[in-house]
């Protein structure tokens, strides 16, 4: 028979192979001075006491941070289509029982997801003990979520479909509700299993919440555990993902150390140095206890033969190898972007682009920022058909929740050229309307909907006719003649090229 063990001892073998990276990821991304020092790499030319003091100068330029922020910023600029659902109006202005909107949280979630790799999402059934509550049941009770990170996911086991059997998943748990007696602070470990669950302490007993009354243990009536793994790109393990900053990161942490080998040479070389003759006179001045560079200087000085015949001069230092290493690390924040997927390829990096290639490259950005958008459409529209379960309602009346599919600029510039070009032919006072209303839609899909209703109001108000530009072009006079300003096209162009210009006029006549 098995031998039983606490739960503060399991472990799953694949959080101990990943927990260590884990952590790396998320300190990157957190950053600060703490990380900062501690991925400092000493150099062979300096001693303890050096590396110390460049410590203390270290900075850190954080990507780890941005480039989840930058996903998140591009998603969730444009129109997330939610169904009106009564039923889930709560639940999405209060996802997590903290007051966080559902767009905030999967957005919250997503981030770390970036991250580790992968975030579980728990949807909490405290509250509801009952696989068909009543309405008494779920008044005022609704499910929110909570997020459970993989340095959290202690242990669990999943079946042949890669469903959870049972989770084990660590917390901190602070005793401080009477403000008159000293905070404690535990560990807790909650099981969760289809059938039961409960909470245990670091010693292996049950954990009992005297002070509030909490539950501590019970059923699951729902027969399985309410739980998603978002992943940001599922791996070959059950339930560990593959993380943004699986590469960014240690590139990072490169940048960080050349950048404080270039503040080093900057505290070491930042002024230049003094040279001067000496007879000898400035070491017999130094044994008497004197000071020499009274005399010339109040910094060092370095001497050369005083017979010479070189005057004193400063020796300015020698900035190539700064260069050299500041172009490095250009290159690798560029190459940060591109292993992001947030630039189409490596030519990207070192070349001018012509307008085909950066379309080419645009989309690939495109097709980055789409597949992202796909796994927090599947999450979300996951999490609330979870909601209707647990609330006792009819999952197949869920509506679908769409994120964005598409985010190619370029295409939708296109698309609007076309539209107007067709509106230019004024075939139909209403298709122009329609046309109009489709391009003001699209063009400002982050507008609140009082000044579309008011833009639209005013396409109505018109009678939808489309002048020509090229037949409104503001060169042209109507006696043919052009602008009677003669210098007008001079503001389009720099003083040295309408300088050429002229002497190469004069030049002719």
């Amino acid at each position: 028979m098995a031998e039983q063990v606490k739960l503060a001892d399991r472990q799953h073998p694949l959080y101990a192979d990943n927990i260590t990276e884990w952590e790396f990821f998320r300190a990157a991304t957190k950053g600060g001075i703490g990380f900062a020092q501690n991925n400092i790499f000493e150099h062979r030319l300096e001693d303890s006491e050096d590396k110390s003091q460049r410590e203390e100068r270290v900075y850190y330029l954080n990507y780890c941070d941005i480039i989840p922020d930058i996903y998140n910023d591009y998603i969730f600029r444009e129109t997330i289509k939610r169904p009106t659902d009564t039923k889930l109006e709560a639940f999405r202005e209060n996802a997590d029982g903290r007051g966080t909107s559902i767009s905030d949280f999967i957005k919250k979630a997503g981030r770390y997801a970036s991250t580790y790799g992968a975030c579980h999402i728990f949807v909490d059934t405290t509250g509801i003990n009952k696989e068909k509550p009543s309405v008494a049941d779920v008044k005022g009770v609704m499910p929110f979520c909570t997020i459970i990170l993989p340095t959290q996911l202690k242990d669990w086991s999943v079946d042949e479909n890669g469903n959870f059997r049972w989770i084990l998943y660590e917390y901190q748990y602070y005793k401080d509700l009477d403000p008159k007696v000293e905070r404690e602070d535990e560990i807790h470990y909650k099981v969760i299993t289809t059938e039961e669950w409960w909470i245990e302490n670091e010693d292996g007993e049950k954990v009992k919440f005297e002070e509030d009354e909490r539950e501590s243990e019970g059923t699951n009536e729902l027969g399985f555990i309410p739980i998603y793994t978002l992943y940001n790109k599922e791996g070959e393990d059950d339930k560990v993902g593959e993380s943004l900053l699986k590469d960014i990161a240690y590139v990072n942490r490169i940048i960080l150390n050349w950048c404080s080998l270039i503040d080093e040479q900057i505290e070491r070389q930042t002024f230049s140095q003094l040279i001067v003759p000496d007879d000898s006179t400035m070491d017999e001045d130094e044994n008497k206890g004197k000071d020499p560079l009274d005399r010339i200087s109040t910094s060092v000085a370095f001497t050369f033969n005083g017979e010479s015949r070189h005057p004193p001069a400063f020796i300015s230092p020698n900035t190539e190898t700064i260069n050299t290493i500041w172009k490095l690390v250009l290159d690798h924040i560029r190459e940060i972007f591109r292993l992001a997927g947030l630039q189409g390829g490596t030519s990207d990096i070192y070349t001018e682009r012509s307008g085909r290639q950066a379309q080419m490259s645009f989309k690939g950005v495109d097709s980055s920022l789409a597949e992202k958008a796909l796994t927090y459409q599947k999450c979300e529209n996951y999490i609330s058909r979870l909601v209707y379960k647990q609330l006792g309602l009819k999952v197949e009346e869920y509506e679908n929740v769409k994120y964005p599919s598409s985010f190619n600029i370029v295409a939708l510039s296109e698309e609007i050229d076309g539209l107007l070009k067709i509106m230019e032919r004024n075939f139909s006072e209403t298709l122009n309307k329609t046309l109009m209303k489709d391009i003001a839609r699209k063009a400002i899909t982050v507008t609140p909907e009082t000044i579309k209703e008011t833009i639209e109001n005013e396409i109505d108000s018109g009678d939808g006719r489309v002048e020509s530009i090229k037949s409104n072009n503001f060169m042209a006079e109507a006696d043919g003649q052009g602008n009677t300003n003669s210098n007008l096209e001079k503001s389009f162009k720099s003083s040295k090229t309408v300088e050429k210009e002229e002497i190469g006029k004069g030049k002719r006549e």
